[in-house]
Formats: structure tokens, C-alpha cells, sequence
């Protein structure tokens, strides 16, 4: 399988590019940028730094050279700045996401499975499937760290390996995260966590994205993030099946429609192959409609 790349020359798109051609599973990687000389640096220096471990070919592309690619990674965007809330970056990245999905609908008649990662994530996602008018389980929006996030602060506080942590964030990537504290389990048994440990787990998943951001670098977190959205192109180009959170456009799915949030799915060649949210208390559920009725208004504002 190939996959491209649109916005391979930043930090997230090459950095997702290098893990997943160092493994070798894809045929070919295109990357493709308006910032061309860069992207042609990123072909010639990872091409020669997989050489040794992998058969994958890194190639520059442009969006005509996307038809016959199954995956077309989107990690386009502003450049970064200091924001409080993702969604500021929404009115600013439409001027982009609007032009490359129309770009990508004219050129890959064979709808390839899209992996969005532009912010605000879900809004995205959903605008996404919306230009595209492909099939809605094609379109996965990347909210992989909010998940990593829970499993990483749920081993800092308890002490557990976090090789040994299963659980599962659902909801919005952003201020409408829901960590799901009930289902947690660690070495396949549940693992109850103490109130004082949810605090500290809580204030750690909900003011990293602050801390972050206080630092006003002008970067984005693309090391954690390409870790996380590299599982998720092995699981498509190996029809692998494997259950990752993704940003799911839902049509009645647990009663949801007409938008699009984070949830357990499994994942295989033609994109989401099944829903696999686990049994939500009633205060969960009660926070995901919530979450829902949100996204859905932010989606009104834009005219989607």
C-alpha cells in the first residue's frame, strides 16, 4: 500500500513518514508540501536513513500523484501559535483543509482512508467527510494522545507499568476529553484508582495541553503525536484489525449522529472496520452528550 502525505514537510507529517517507512510496511510514502524544497530535504535524507532497515520508497508528490495511494495522511496547518483552546485554530486551518480536500476528492477516485490530524481534530473530521462525500467510515480523525495521555498519567500516579495499561479517552480531542476510569485495567485486570489518584490523573491529562502552549514555542507536539498516528497506518496498510480511539463520523452509533468524536474502533485496510465503545456509566454517557451537542453547535457556527 502508499500513502501520502499532505503537509510532509512539517514536524507531524515527516515525523509520521520516517516511523512508519522505517518499519517497512507501506510500498511507498509521497510527501507532499507547498514548502517544496523542504519536502524534496525530508525525500532525499529519510530516504537514506530507512535504506538500510527498509524497502519503503519516500518520494516527493504532488496531489495527482495521490491516486493510487490507500492512505492519505492530512497534517496541514497554520503554523503554531500560543492559543488557550484548539478550536482558535478552526476558522484559520479551513482556509486550508476547504482547497486540499477538494484537491484530494478531484485526484483519488478510489477513496483512499483519509487520517486527519489538523486541529480542532473532530470539527475536521466531520467538514472533511462532509467536502469529500466519501464513505464516512473511511474519514478517522487522529485522537490517539488523549488516550496515550491517560495511560501515560495513569502510570506516572500508580506506579504501573505502562506497558501493562488498557483504557480507553473518548469524547472531544480538546477540552471535551472523558477519561474512562472505569474500564481501566492493568495486566487484564481492572484497576481501581483511588479519588485522589483521578484527581492527579485528570490534572495531568487536562493542563498538559496549557503547560504546552504556555511555552510558546511555535511547535507542535509531533514526537508524541507521530508515535500514536503511526499505529494507526500500520493497522490500515496490514489490515490489522487493531481497536485505536479515532474521531468517527457516527450515523446512530450509540445514538449519535451528524457529528464526529473520539471513540474505540477497530481499524483494518477500508478504514473503520466496527465500533467498539465499551458500556458507558450514566455520568459518562451524560458528558458525551454533552461533548456531542457541542461539537454540533461549533459545526452550525461554520455552516456544516
Amino acid at each position: 500500500m502508499k500513502m501520502g502525505v499532505v503537509g510532509g514537510a512539517g514536524l507531524l507529517g515527516s515525523t509520521s513518514a520516517f516511523l512508519a517507512g522505517l518499519k517497512g510496511y507501506l510500498e511507498e510514502i509521497k510527501l507532499i508540501d507547498v514548502k517544496e524544497n523542504l519536502a524534496k530535504c525530508h525525500v532525499l535524507d529519510m530516504g537514506q536513513a530507512i535504506y538500510g532497515s527498509s524497502g519503503t520508497k519516500v518520494t516527493y508528490g504532488e496531489y495527482k500523484d495521490l491516486a493510487d495511494c490507500g492512505i492519505i495522511l492530512i497534517t496541514a496547518s497554520i503554523p503554531e501559535r500560543k492559543v488557550a483552546d484548539r478550536l482558535e485554530y478552526l476558522y484559520d486551518n479551513m482556509k486550508l483543509v476547504k482547497p486540499i480536500c477538494e484537491q484530494i476528492r478531484e485526484n483519488c477516485p478510489n477513496q483512499a482512508v483519509i487520517i486527519n490530524a489538523t486541529n480542532p481534530v473532530d470539527i475536521f473530521n466531520y467538514i472533511i467527510w462532509k467536502v469529500l462525500g466519501w464513505d464516512r467510515k473511511k474519514i478517522l480523525g487522529f485522537n490517539g494522545n488523549d488516550t496515550y495521555r491517560l495511560k501515560w498519567a495513569v502510570s506516572k500516579v500508580t506506579g504501573k507499568p505502562f506497558k501493562d495499561i488498557e483504557g480507553f479517552c473518548i469524547g472531544e480531542h480538546g477540552n471535551g476529553q472523558i477519561n474512562l476510569y472505569d474500564q481501566i485495567t492493568c495486566c487484564g485486570e481492572p484497576l481501581a484508582l483511588s479519588n485522589d489518584e483521578i484527581t492527579a490523573v485528570e490534572n495531568m491529562t487536562s493542563n498538559f495541553f496549557a503547560e504546552f502552549q504556555s511555552l510558546d514555542s511555535g511547535r507542535t507536539s509531533g514526537w508524541c503525536s507521530s508515535v500514536n498516528i503511526e499505529p494507526l497506518i500500520e493497522a490500515i496498510a496490514t489490515d490489522s484489525g487493531k481497536v485505536l480511539e479515532c474521531s468517527s463520523v457516527l450515523d446512530g452509533e450509540y445514538g449519535y449522529g451528524g457529528v464526529s468524536f473520539g471513540i474505540p474502533v477497530s481499524v483494518g485496510k477500508d478504514g473503520i472496520i466496527s465500533y467498539e465503545m465499551p458500556p458507558l456509566s450514566d455520568t459518562q454517557k451524560a458528558k458525551l452528550d454533552s461533548v456531542s451537542e457541542n461539537i454540533k453547535n461549533t459545526l452550525a457556527k461554520v455552516g456544516f
